[in-house]
């Protein structure tokens, strides 16, 4: 019988996702051996996943949004390289469900445990990012939805704060964009992809690089890629006027970015994004630290249960 180690997060959705946690738990009890953990803090689901993969559990539950999702499978790797037989089970009860969509995992916690007590999985790309994280530390931390530099930390740290507990996920996501759009002065990086010589984005409003076409809330981005492919995709938007961003916003949210003139999208393995100036990097929901950093593709390397 399978041992399930489940992380909660009881901040997740503003504190209404915890009003499942009871029945969510009496659920994995009737399927095995299952011990709960509840967050308190950044990184406190990294480092109880580590214990948790250390005490031998088969599957590592994230209960809660992208963000604890993140935490979570940065547990596999923390300061080694995977090693873990432990698979990664998501019971959904955040705001943003785009692991879940990307995954087709479900989103109803029911259906998602029926999923997770069935044991399929498949091996999923990550990326993965070196950079300077919040205390000021050069970190390695993996994603399993995007980076993005520019106006997306903004929109998220806005996003987070307020708007979508008051406005729910898709207008507090819509509304913290339109509000950081208005009053975002756009950015100039140095970018090297692939072993190319280093070449300049200024005027950038937003570059997003990673495998989830889901950006945030709803928000998408039609590409040629799947999630076990090792590539990335890098999606660049710089500033050609406000009124026509303005303008495009819709065909943004319905993922048509192709359509705005200043948009530009590849496929790439590795880059390497410097700054002259202090710049957020945001990945999987969260503002996580700065510039510089270097992100590549890490192929088939993280077992998540599946449908």
């Amino acid at each position: 019988m399978p041992r399930y180690y489940l992380i909660m997060n009881p901040t997740c959705h503003s504190g209404r996702g915890r009003r499942h946690f009871d029945r969510i738990i009496s659920s994995f009890r009737a399927l095995g051996e299952t011990e709960v953990h509840y967050t308190s803090g950044y990184e406190d689901a990294t480092l109880s996943c580590v214990a948790a993969i250390e005490q031998g559990f088969d599957v590592i539950v994230a209960v809660g949004g992208d963000g604890t999702i993140n935490e979570v499978l940065n547990g596999f790797f923390y300061e080694k390289d995977r090693s873990s037989k432990a698979k990664l089970g998501v019971v959904h009860v955040g705001t943003s469900p785009d692991f879940n969509l990307c995954h087709k995992i479900p989103t109803d916690i029911d259906d998602a445990i029926k999923v997770i007590g069935t044991g399929k999985t498949k091996k999923i790309d990550l990326g993965r990012i070196d950079f300077t994280d919040i205390k000021g530390e050069q970190v390695v931390r993996y994603f399993a939805s995007n980076v993005n530099i520019g106006l997306g930390p903004l929109v998220a740290n806005k996003a987070n704060s307020r708007h979508r507990k008051y406005l729910g996920d898709f207008l507090g996501t819509l509304v913290a964009t339109l509000g950081s759009l208005m009053r975002f002065k756009p950015v100039r990086i140095s970018v090297k992809i692939d072993g190319e010589p280093a070449v300049i984005l200024d005027n950038l409003i937003n570059v997003t690089i990673g495998k989830d076409p889901y950006i945030a809330s709803g928000m998408r981005v039609f590409h040629d890629i799947a999630p076990d492919d090792g590539k990335l995709y890098m999606l660049s938007v710089q500033k050609k006027g406000l009124l026509s961003l303005l303008a495009r916003i819709p065909d943004l949210y319905m993922g048509n970015f192709l359509k705005y003139k200043g948009a530009s999208l590849r496929y790439i393995k590795e880059i390497t994004i410097e700054s002259d100036k202090e710049s957020l990097v945001e990945f999987d929901g969260d503002a996580r630290g700065y510039l510089p950093a270097a992100i590549s593709v890490v192929s088939r390397t993280m077992e998540v249960i599946v449908p």
